[in-house]
C-alpha cells in the first residue's frame, strides 16, 4: 500500500469550475467516485430570508487519462431548520 493523501484534481462545472482542488485519494490509491462540495453561510441579498443551503455533487470521470478529473453532476438542496 502506498499513501498518497491527498492530490490536485480538476473540476469540471457548477461553482468550482475550472479549479484544482485537493482530494484525498485511498490507501490502495483510488479516489472517491463522488466528492460532495456544502455551500453554507450567509449572503448578503435582496431577500430578508437566507437561501437553502445545498449540496454540490461531482463524479468522477472514468475516461480521464491525463489527470484526475470530477464532472459537477447538480446540486441538492438541504432542508433548513
Amino acid at each position: 500500500m502506498v499513501d498518497v493523501g491527498a492530490v490536485e484534481v480538476w473540476f469540471e462545472g457548477g461553482p468550482v469550475a475550472g479549479r484544482y482542488m485537493p482530494v484525498e485519494a485511498a490507501a490502495d490509491g483510488r479516489f472517491p467516485a463522488v466528492v460532495v462540495l456544502p455551500q453554507r453561510g450567509v449572503f448578503v441579498g435582496s431577500s430578508d430570508d437566507p437561501a437553502p443551503a445545498v449540496e454540490h455533487r461531482y463524479v468522477l470521470v472514468e475516461d480521464s487519462f491525463t489527470q484526475v478529473t470530477y464532472r459537477y453532476e447538480g446540486y441538492v438542496e438541504l432542508p433548513s431548520g
